[in-house]
């Protein structure tokens, strides 16, 4: 059973906010605190359901424990789930085992371009001229050799691949190596790779251009990657 804890003693107050203006400022106060939001959201992760499943839930919660504190709607819930600040990581459990154990991973970083052809006609409807353009974002992943997908990031195309980089190195796991093609090249990317201890396998930007333009390739510096 989850129970929540309130050094203050008063749990409602905690959760409903009594004034509905704040003087000096414009705007009404939401009835519900982000506490009791987050509070919420808590059981609504816990327990993978429906709006208004984790609603009915609530009500039952409180009732049964003798408490007048009343629940947001499903709709509510829906407006100001999406507020929240809230990073939410999901792992298959072999992932998360292998983190628990301690072991290192190896990441593998890409990107893609996405074209959003339907866009065109959305402009076309709405502005009544054709679109300059077809629409395009670029998408920045981060996956490792089991294909978990650690990291997601979509850009606009101006974003290269090496700032794009750093939006998907999850800061809380650990890897031993960051495997890349030569567009995610620098100096200074593998440098700071390598003082933090992670191997960098990316080729230089100018071995790939020889290689592009038919020529042999050269001695690849990169460290050798073990293929099982």
């Amino acid at each position: 059973m989850i129970s929540p804890y309130v050094p203050g003693g008063d749990l409602k107050a905690q959760l409903i906010n009594a004034k509905s203006r704040t003087p000096g400022v414009s705007g009404r106060e939401p009835t519900y605190t982000t506490a009791y939001i987050e509070l919420i959201f808590t059981f609504y992760r816990l327990f993978g359901w429906g709006m208004r499943q984790i609603t009915c839930y609530m009500e039952d919660y409180w009732e049964t424990r003798g408490l007048d504190i009343p629940v947001p709607s499903a709709s509510q819930l829906g407006e100001r789930f999406a507020s929240l600040e809230v990073s939410v990581t999901q792992r298959c459990e072999q992932l998360a085992r292998r983190l628990a154990r301690g072991d290192t991973i190896s990441l593998i970083v890409d990107s893609t371009g996405l074209s959003f052809g339907r866009a065109s006609q959305w402009y076309e409807e709405k502005y009544a001229r054709k679109a300059a353009r077809t629409p395009w974002r670029k998408m920045h992943r981060s996956i490792d050799a089991d294909m978990n997908v650690h990291a997601i990031r979509t850009t606009t195309t101006e974003v290269s691949d090496r700032e794009g980089m750093d939006a998907v190195l999850p800061a809380d796991v650990p890897m031993d190596r960051v495997i890349a093609d030569g567009a995610y090249y620098s100096i200074e990317r593998t440098e700071a790779l390598s003082g933090a201890g992670v191997t960098p396998v990316i080729p230089t930007a100018s071995s790939r251009c020889r290689t592009r333009r038919g020529a042999n390739p050269p001695a690849c510096h990169c460290p050798q990657v073990d293929n099982h």
